[in-house]
């Protein structure tokens, strides 16, 4: 019988690459001398875990369901389906937070184009602290490899592919990463195949597991096919503590003091006072300007320079075209900012306020959603904050890809929150 989760030492151990594992794979990985939590899928703890039951916005094309995560045969089933408000995905995390560390999962992801099945741990805005994230994903056009990446206060752009030489989606493999004070090394099946050493994050994170498939990010995951009922599967997961580094396993409430001061923007002007908000005298309204994303040095754009009302807005390499050029209209003591080439103005959908709400384009009506406020930010970028919901414009996912989404999001003083607005050349 597999355990729940628990906090035990553990016995007869082997060095696998410098990592103490357990003799049986079968079985979560040892302690190295400190905690090891060993998370059994038998059924639903809800003291220790939580199922998602909100919709994720941006480039999550799903809303996750509880009724999408099953145990059964001593396994935790994860499904992409639909309901008839559209698709949903499965989504499974831990209570507790989780510092530097062996993090493992024994697991078979679903193979489809379009989709993914991850692994990883993140903790952000939600939680009152920067968004710091380690991903193990397979991107399911292809379980012969998976990926690997990382976010440092919003800042991803790290991934890497790696060949896993078999087919992902046919059996159970263990898949990892130890996680350190300098350095992340992913695993599979207890070999080291790949370390990173730059700007690696430092704030305990929750264990997450999760399937959905994608929109707007098909040159990442290729299109989604439209297919449901279909599933990923966990045998296990485990966390074994490190012996080294600072970071503890507290909650952000609990006093995570030493990650909190990290929650800053290096540099800038944080003043968050409004750029010559009652007078119009910062952008003029005859003039046309390109709003280029700091992170990703990628435009605004309306998706295909249509014209339809809730056309989507994305990011896309400059070219100087009419649909990445946009005027900024005073209304009262805020802004609208009207497509150069459609007339219409960027809206959060629905009028939502949620973190990774969708923005699109859409006539102007007067609503609190189609109004933003500008605010001064680090080398010479602004935030852009919506009027409704007090959200910064932001790419979804911190993604550096063109046709990325674009979402509202709460400020996590990420580069990806940060856009410079210079007039259209």
């Amino acid at each position: 019988m597999k355990r729940k989760l628990i906090s035990l030492l553990m016995g007869t151990v082997l060095t696998i690459g410098g990592i103490f594992m357990n003799a049986s794979m079968a079985n979560a990985a040892s302690a190295w001398g400190g905690t090891h939590d060993g998370m059994a899928f038998d059924r639903h703890d809800s003291s220790q875990f939580e199922m998602s039951s909100w919709p994720n916005g941006g480039m999550f094309n799903c809303t996750w369901s509880p009724n999408n995560v099953a145990f059964q045969n001593g396994q935790m089933k994860l499904t992409i389906d639909r309901d008839g408000s559209g698709y949903t995905g499965g989504e499974y995390r831990t209570r507790k937070y989780y510092g530097y560390g062996l993090f493992q999962v024994n697991m078979k992801p679903i193979k489809n184009p379009g989709v993914v099945s991850s692994f990883f741990t993140y903790t952000g805005e939600s939680d009152g602290t920067k968004w710091d994230e380690i991903d193990i994903e397979f991107l399911g056009y292809d379980t012969t490899k998976v990926q690997f990446n990382y976010y440092t206060n919003g800042h991803g752009d790290h991934e890497y592919l790696y060949d896993l030489g078999f087919d992902a989606s046919q059996s159970f493999h263990t898949y990892g990463f130890d996680w350190q004070a300098g350095s992340i090394t992913w695993y599979v099946d207890g070999k080291a195949v790949y370390t990173a050493t730059s700007n690696i994050p430092d704030t305990p994170g929750k264990i997450m597991m999760n399937v959905w498939p994608g929109t707007g990010v098909d040159s990442w995951l290729k299109p989604y096919d439209g297919r449901t009922g279909i599933s990923a599967y966990y045998d296990w997961a485990s966390y074994d503590k490190s012996t080294g580094g600072s970071n503890s396993n507290q909650s952000p409430s609990q006093g995570n003091g030493s990650n909190q001061g990290n929650n800053q923007n290096q540099g800038g002007n944080q003043s968050n006072q409004p750029v010559q908000n009652n007078t119009g005298a910062m952008f003029d309204s005859s003039k046309a300007y390109k709003i280029i994303n700091y992170g990703s040095t990628l435009s605004l754009d309306v998706q295909g320079n249509r014209s339809a009302n809730g056309t989507n807005i994305l990011q896309y390499n400059y070219k100087g075209n009419p649909n990445q050029k946009w005027y900024f209209v005073k209304d009262g003591d805020y802004y609208v900012i009207k497509s150069a080439s459609t007339g219409k103005v960027l809206t959060v959908q629905d009028s939502a306020s949620w973190d990774g709400a969708n923005v699109h384009q859409w006539d102007y009506y007067g609503a609190n959603s189609q109004k933003w406020e500008i605010y001064p930010a680090a080398n010479n970028t602004y935030k852009i904050i919506n009027h409704n919901s007090g959200k910064c414009l932001n790419i979804s996912y911190g993604s550096n890809s063109a046709n990325a989404n674009v979402e509202q999001y709460k400020d996590a003083n990420s580069n990806y929150e940060q856009w410079w607005i210079d007039v259209a050349n």
